[in-house]
């Protein structure tokens, strides 16, 4: 890799104070820990695969919007849909994971709503690159809505979790348990980001600087989430527990 390419990568890194190539990192590092810890139980290898597919999002789109090797709406479509696949990937490690979680039949129910409906939007907004007047600022556009619909979803599942778990006084210690920890930290994940990707479009447009201030806050707070899953991986009990 020459001096040209590692200059352009380095100043597309440096709009997010280099917190992008961390993330990218700490997605390998939580990897290496899942593909070792896995256990075999179903909702570890959910996020496994999370995590397999954040390692690939970040080393490659890093490379392709920092030499812009694609552009206008090709380079959207690409961009775009290799986050919204990451984004459903995520929300499919969630699901399994809150569906073990989850006693309340109800709370079920609103699972299997979010899941159905986190897939229609997707299909609607896939189908939609087709479409000749369908540009690429209505594909940045949309692309923020789909996480501010995919973080709203997390952060409803994790009042559910909350809610149970407060219902029914705990007999494990709240710090030793591998569903707290993750559900702790998936609640403010998505709780302080939906407000910020409800805004995107317009800082993109009008404050770049805020924007990519959020964004690299953005990406520590998924650094402080993948740290803490990785962290019950390496508990023996099921991180349902």
């Amino acid at each position: 890799m020459d001096h040209r390419v590692m200059n352009e990568i380095a100043n597309f890194w440096r709009k997010t104070f280099f917190i992008e190539p961390i993330l990218l990192l700490v997605f390998l590092f939580s990897f290496i820990v899942a593909l070792l810890f896995h256990h075999r139980e179903k909702e570890r290898i959910f996020f496994l695969f999370y995590f397999f597919v954040g390692v690939l999002l970040f080393a490659i789109t890093s490379l392709l919007l920092s030499l812009n090797i694609l552009s206008g709406k090709i380079g959207a479509v690409a961009a775009e849909g290799a986050n919204t696949i990451f984004e459903l990937v995520e929300f499919v490690a969630f699901y399994y994971f809150f569906r073990k979680c989850l006693q309340n039949k109800i709370s079920k129910k609103l699972l299997k709503i979010f899941l159905f409906s986190f897939l229609s939007v997707i299909a609607v907004f896939c189908t939609a690159f087709a479409l000749p007047g369908y540009t690429k600022d209505h594909i940045y556009k949309h692309s923020l809505f789909i996480n501010v619909i995919e973080f709203f979803f997390i952060f409803t599942m994790c009042l559910a979790y909350f809610y149970e778990l407060f219902k029914n006084v705990p007999k494990m210690n709240l710090s030793q348990r591998p569903s707290f920890l993750i559900v702790i930290s998936a609640f403010f994940y998505s709780a302080l980001m939906i407000p910020f990707f409800m805004l995107a479009n317009d800082m993109l447009k009008f404050e770049q600087t805020t924007y990519h201030m959020l964004f690299a806050v953005h990406f520590i707070l998924l650094i402080i989430m993948l740290l803490t899953i990785s962290k019950t991986f390496l508990c023996k009990l099921p991180i349902t527990i």
